[in-house]
């Protein structure tokens, strides 16, 4: 386990900066000759090494308020670069989509796109929508990817050359690079929380960055916790008895299901070689019951697998937030750790 007078070091650390920093405008855009800029969201990613396909979003970023966005068609140049391992000769553009919003429906729609003849270079036709009057204001491109689970490797996208006769720059960052996710949590889990005992353990831990789970006693719960383990991010769902009818539309066929409610934890993760570390917010609530907050905490970890990867057992050792680090005066701590061990879903 890591001495935890790091964990003192890094919130000093974050508060000072964060005091110093000036994110204030000194200017702002004239809207008339501002220019738009077509981005990237983000400038890589990776999932896991079944993945069939993987979209890379690309958007209008931050248009003022009033601003429209171009009613003309614009083109938009790629090519993937740098594949390595089993993605040679299997990674090409399927197809490029976008979401439009009609009378509370979502209707998914295609872009048309041109390819070379081995898949690695093309051109993107960003047209208006007809239901828009616009180009729509992101769209996503969705790579093949090779779908076995013995996948590795990787590849980087660029994109250039954004033909258009509207005031519209291709901004940064304009290169998009995969890898398969391959470290040892990546994935699913699925814990049972069997006994109030445990659940009171579980409440313990994340209690203090999510009020919801205070008020929860063990019957208001199915038992149920999943983790999801992603690129860089995860996410705590611990499913509630209780229940709800959810509607959903999509491409004008609208369907209502009853769903269990949930909680949600949501934070960044950093897995390397037992060592498991939890990075993320939690609202701080009034007396008047509104968010009057929202500070940053760190939990600390470790974790251990069977042979065969089934199993992934995480024991919690501490949690602290920027206003409680100092020895004594943690969110959470056990020398001993606390353990939940979740089985591959």
């Amino acid at each position: 386990m890591k001495k935890y007078i790091r964990n003192a070091s890094l919130f000093a650390l974050a508060l000072t900066f964060a005091a110093c920093v000036d994110n204030s405008l000194e200017e702002t855009p004239n809207d008339d000759n501002f220019p738009l800029q077509l981005v990237l969201d983000a400038e890589e990613g990776a999932d896991l090494a079944d993945a069939e396909d993987y979209g890379v979003e690309i958007k209008f970023a931050d248009h003022l308020p009033g601003t429209s966005l171009p009613a003309t068609t614009l083109t938009l140049e790629y090519s993937i670069e740098d594949l390595d391992g089993t993605m040679e000769g299997a990674v090409a553009v399927d197809k490029v989509v976008y979401e439009v919003e009609l009378d509370d429906c979502t209707y998914e729609r295609e872009l048309d796109f041109t390819a070379s003849a081995d898949g690695l270079r093309g051109t993107i036709t960003i047209a208006p929508d007809a239901d828009l009057g616009t180009v729509p204001e992101s769209f996503e491109v969705v790579f093949t990817l090779p779908g076995a689970d013995d996948t590795e490797g990787g590849f980087t996208v660029v994109f250039s050359n954004l033909t258009t006769t509207e005031p519209v720059l291709l901004g940064s960052p304009r290169a998009f690079a995969y890898e398969v996710l391959d470290n040892d949590v990546a994935g699913e889990w699925e814990l049972e929380i069997a006994t109030e005992e445990e659940f009171e353990q579980f409440k313990q831990l994340f209690g203090p960055v999510n009020p919801g789970l205070d008020a929860l006693s063990f019957e208001d719960i199915t038992g149920k916790v999943t983790a999801g383990f992603e690129f860089e991010e995860m996410k705590f769902i611990l499913e509630l008895a209780e229940t709800e009818e959810v509607t959903t539309c999509e491409d004008g066929a609208s369907e209502t299901e009853t769903e269990n409610k949930v909680i949600e934890i949501e934070a960044e993760y950093d897995a390397d070689d037992g060592e498991l570390e939890f990075e993320g917010s939690h609202p701080i609530i009034g007396d008047n019951g509104l968010v009057e907050d929202e500070l940053d905490f760190l939990a600390e970890a470790e974790y251990t697998q069977d042979e065969a990867g089934e199993t992934l057992s995480i024991r919690f050792f501490s949690l602290v937030d920027e206003d409680n680090f100092a020895e004594g005066e943690e969110l959470f701590r056990d020398d001993n750790g606390v353990t939940f061990t979740f089985e591959k879903d």
